[in-house]
């Protein structure tokens, strides 16, 4: 297994982590035996949070007796009450087994205000300043959905890494937080490499993972097959080896089986490069052309145009049709937009998701082009 540098860190990882989300469905032995064969394969770098149910708990169990020859990320929700901050860290010694965590991140920092708030006197980063102040933490982290907000968190410099999607669909971190975070010497953890998309394409690409086929998932497998492949072994490949290409250190597909570990492994140990045709096929480098929807507030922050007083769903309108022009998939949007509550035809024009699109575009005018590409049935 290739190892990197995380960041500026002083800590060696395995090009492929171990996301730690999954095992919490297994039994607790399934679990333990799940870890231990990712680390005898060779895996190094194991992501879990004190959020993710049982999860430290068995990796923890699984890691104890070789402790000093692995990494372990985790992560404490507790973003803007200090108290609380240190309270968790607390438990998650005492979960994972262990007097000192490699990286502790705060997790899903997804809005300016909440930033604005871990940073603050009571915020948690304090807590965790305070911690490795102690040699308890090694190095402190952050993590998102929104590469824009955790743009503006890297360059306080009081970050070590940062944990952002990538994936075929959603390639906003390129634009300016992973060229920012290697210019700054951050470490880059990689969620999400597997789809990770907005419902409805959540289903068939996060939870079926390795198990879905696209022509059970979608009403027609062959838009997607081009990104994701026929079976499940072929969409772990594809979709790994789209990020690894990438200038970032590590990734973190969640694993639940010694099979799933066996099917990422094989694609990081064959990887290479992409080839002509790959590149191509995925634009690989490539952002859609302007003007494009950054989709700000994707997950857990609410964008500013959804303040739209006629309800249309602005972001989802403008993220299917970036799907439609940019990645070619055209019929699942077009059977996908008549279900929507409300569409371009209620807007009145207003301006007001235009006054607070951060990104200051012509909201307006990039739905009545989306509406003429999607509202239409073939």
């Amino acid at each position: 297994m290739q190892k990197r540098r995380l960041g500026r860190t002083d800590l060696q990882v395995s090009v492929v982590g171990f996301g730690g989300i999954p095992i919490v469905a297994a039994s607790r032995a399934e679990a333990e035996k799940v870890v231990g064969y990712a680390f005898q394969r060779g895996i190094t770098y194991f992501d879990t949070a004190r959020a993710y149910g049982d999860s430290e708990e068995k990796i923890g169990a699984a890691l104890s007796s070789v402790r000093d020859e692995v990494v372990i990320a985790t992560k404490t929700l507790q973003r803007t009450r200090e108290s609380a901050a240190r309270a968790g860290l607390k438990q998650s010694f005492r979960n994972l087994q262990t007097d000192r965590i490699d990286l502790v991140q705060i997790h899903g920092v997804d809005s300016r205000e909440v930033l604005q708030k871990v940073m603050g006197p009571d915020g948690s980063l304090a807590a965790l300043k305070e911690a490795r102040a102690r040699g308890q933490i090694d190095y402190i982290g952050i993590t998102g959905h929104d590469p824009h907000v955790l743009t503006d968190a890297i360059r306080t410099q009081e970050f070590d890494t940062v944990l952002v999607p990538l994936n075929v669909l959603d390639r906003r971190a390129t634009e300016t937080l992973i060229p920012l975070a290697n210019e700054l010497g951050v470490g880059i953890v990689i969620m999400k490499t597997m789809g990770g998309c907005q419902s409805p394409l959540q289903y068939p690409q996060r939870d079926a993972r390795f198990l879905g086929k696209p022509e059970q998932d979608w009403p027609d497998a062959s838009e997607f097959i081009t990104h994701f492949g026929r079976d499940g072994f072929e969409r772990a490949q594809r979709t790994l080896r789209f990020v690894l290409a990438h200038d970032i250190d590590t990734v973190v597909p969640g694993f639940r089986s010694m099979e799933e570990v066996d099917y990422a492994l094989k694609a990081a140990d064959d990887f290479q490069g992409l080839t002509p045709d790959e590149k191509r096929a995925y634009k690989f480098g490539e952002l859609p052309p302007e003007p494009f929807c950054r989709d700000c507030g994707s997950l857990n922050a609410t964008p500013a145009c959804m303040s739209c007083p006629e309800g249309v769903e602005i972001p989802t309108i403008l993220r299917w049709d970036t799907y439609y022009t940019f990645h070619g998939i055209e019929k699942w949007t077009r059977d996908q937009y008549p279900k929507l509550r409300t569409k371009v035809n209620s807007c009145t024009e207003c301006g007001e998701c235009e006054k607070k699109c951060l990104c200051h575009l012509p909201v307006s005018s990039m739905l009545k082009s989306a509406e003429k590409r999607l509202a239409y049935a073939w």
